[in-house]
Formats: C-alpha cells, structure tokens, sequence
C-alpha cells in the first residue's frame, strides 16, 4: 500500500474515531470471509462499522488523541468494531458474535476516555438496550410523584366515600 493511501486512510480513521463513542478491539484470525461478512452486516444494521485495519495505520490515526491509550495494546491482527450511538449495544453484539464464531475473540475496547478489559466489555453487553434504562429512570423519577398525588387524592376519596355511604343509608330509610 502506498504511503499516501496510508495516510489517507489515518484521516479517515481519526475522523471517524472523532464521533466514536465506543472501539472494540476483537482478533479475527481463523475466521472465514463468509462469516466476517455476517459480523460486518450485524455490527452495520446497527450504525457501527468492523473494518479490519493495521495496526500501524490505526496508530497512526491515534496518534495524540484521547484514543492514544490504547497503542500498547494493539498487536496480532485485529478488526476495529467502532459505535455512535449507544455503546452497550455494540458491545452485546460483538458478544454474541464471538459465542456464535469461536474464532472471533473480544480483545479490549475504548470507552470516554477508559481502556475496557475483555470482561468490562462482557459487562457492559449485559446492561438492558438504551431505551430501557431511559424508561427504568423515568419510572424512578415519576413514582415519587404518582405517590404524593395519591396522598393527596386519599382525602377527596375517603369524603367520597364517605358521602356515597350516607346517600345509601338515606335510601334504605
């Protein structure tokens, strides 16, 4: 490859790391293309890209960013999983991948500024889809008042049921 593709290819590399939330790290050697390009069709259905990309070019594109912990850990051939949006979907994607492809193993992973072990990423594929957590925190947030609105109702209730019984009784007499 000609140095100025090479180059090319680290502006392209960085600019996409710009708007990254999430890079997953997963070595590929022994899979076949047919089944790189089943990972490759999951991970885009869900807005992220997995190029496989060496690692020199990848230092490159890291070089003096926030990204630029994680150089010491790039050896061996490795394909680059990188998310926009929500990164426990990624993670629980890649995951999943690797259980159903043996031969594709989650190496380490980059997230706000923290280097992730293989097994932080296991976690992290384990937290429920965006949306959820976002409904489990309005839950959280709205009982407190569903509560107090209740309290406050109890009164007008109790009168109401209160009036109901007396009508009832003037029936009956």
């Amino acid at each position: 490859m000609k140095k100025e593709r090479k180059v090319e290819l680290a502006k392209r590399l960085a600019e996409q790391l710009q708007e990254a939330k999430i890079v997953i790290v997963a070595g590929y050697s022994g899979l076949t293309v047919a089944e790189m390009e089943n990972i490759r069709n999951e991970i885009k259905k869900a807005g992220c890209t997995f190029n496989v990309i060496k690692n020199n070019i990848v230092k490159k594109a890291i070089e003096g960013t926030p990204w630029d912990a994680m150089k010491e850990q790039l050896k061996g051939a490795n394909a680059f999983a990188l998310g926009f949006d929500d990164p426990a979907a990624l993670a629980k994607l890649l995951v999943d991948k690797s259980k159903e492809f043996k031969k594709l193993e989650v190496k380490f992973g980059f997230l706000g500024g923290k280097l992730l072990s293989a097994e932080d990423i296991k976690a992290l594929s384990s937290l429920p889809p965006k949306e959820v957590l976002l409904a489990q925190v309005l839950g959280t947030m709205k009982a407190p008042i569903s509560g107090f609105v209740n309290v406050l109702a109890a009164n007008i209730r109790q009168l109401l049921y209160a009036l109901k019984a007396i009508e009832e009784k003037k029936k009956e007499n």
